[in-house]
């Protein structure tokens, strides 16, 4: 059974003030699965779900309609959970210093959470629980980056200190929101590979959300490729990088040097939501490859090959 299941999820933001109101489409539609110890990236551009998606997932915002089932309970319609499911549920966000309390030193920042969900029989066992997270971490001697405030780390340092909050919690899904992408590039190895290693220790399930599609093709199992609310393409990481077929995926893939130094730029016009309103394709108005059917009609997500599903009328023409 999968851990974590996604029907037809849908959150609609309104928008418009004076002119004519209509609805952002953040999420429309998604469907997926993810099994128990799965890494699933979630790629795209800015603007098309990713986040959305996560917040949804950690519910830490209700969906418009739609149906979420974690370990075979429904998740859909509150965002009320019983204390041990919101333990299981945890998110590690974009920047770090959003997420910690100023005026609170590291220890007790990690200590509180961990009193809430019991972890531990005290706070002499919780302190050497966080000791030995901070040392895995690289943090020598990890007394003195403990009695630190949030300002006096770097932002990589404090990523790697929102890690170790979510996993001393034990959780059984993780989503993590863009982890590395406000940090320098020379810190990020650091940050994904403590990650990597903490989650395959616990045996934690992950929604890795990210727009490089590079890192996403190295560490994830799966990716699932959103835009404008939307899935595009949904198949392994290998697939997906050795062999993409949604225009969009190309595209994404033809600016990731790091993979594909040889791939030639592919011209789009840029995003433009109000464009991508109506019955169409929501990427028509920015794919080179269009043709009539593609501004009349949405494609429906087929599985065009075993585990390789797109919505792209190129491969569904009849």
């Amino acid at each position: 059974m999968s851990l974590l299941s996604v029907k037809n999820l849908k959150k609609y933001y309104s928008a418009g003030l004076i002119k004519k109101h209509y609805s952002v489409k953040a999420l429309d539609g998604v469907s997926f699965d993810i099994e128990p110890g799965e890494l699933f990236g979630v790629i795209g551009e800015s603007g098309c779900g990713k986040t959305t998606l996560g917040l949804v997932l950690s519910r830490l915002e209700r969906e418009t309609s739609g149906e979420i089932t974690f370990k075979g309970l429904k998740l859909s319609g509150t965002l009320k959970l019983d204390s041990d499911t919101r333990r299981q549920i945890q998110i590690i966000f974009q920047n770090p210093y959003e997420s910690f309390d100023p005026r609170l030193r590291i220890e007790q920042s990690l200590l509180l959470p961990m009193r809430i969900n019991r972890i531990c029989d005290n706070d002499a066992e919780r302190r050497e629980k966080i000791l030995g997270y901070m040392k895995d971490a690289g943090f020598e001697p990890p007394d003195a980056f403990l009695n630190r405030y949030p300002h006096e780390l770097s932002g990589g340092q404090l990523q790697r200190i929102s890690i170790i909050r979510a996993m001393l919690l034990k959780p059984t899904f993780l989503v993590a929101d863009e982890c590395v992408s406000m940090l320098d590039l020379s810190v990020r190895a650091s940050v994904v590979n403590l990650l990597l290693d903490l989650v395959e220790r616990e045996k934690t399930t992950v929604l890795f959300i990210t727009h490089d599609l590079s890192l996403a093709g190295h560490v994830c199992d799966r990716i699932m490729v959103l835009y404008l609310g939307k899935t595009v393409e949904l198949s392994t990481a290998k697939r997906i990088v050795e062999s993409p077929l949604h225009p969009y995926t190309r595209i994404l893939m033809s600016y990731s040097p790091s993979i594909f130094k040889k791939r030639e730029k592919i011209s789009v016009k840029k995003l433009d939501v109000e464009t991508a309103i109506g019955s169409g394709c929501v990427f028509a108005p920015r794919c080179p490859y269009s043709f009539e059917k593609c501004v009349e009609q949405m494609p429906p997500l087929i599985e065009i090959e075993p585990s390789h599903s797109v919505a792209c009328w190129l491969y569904l023409k009849t």
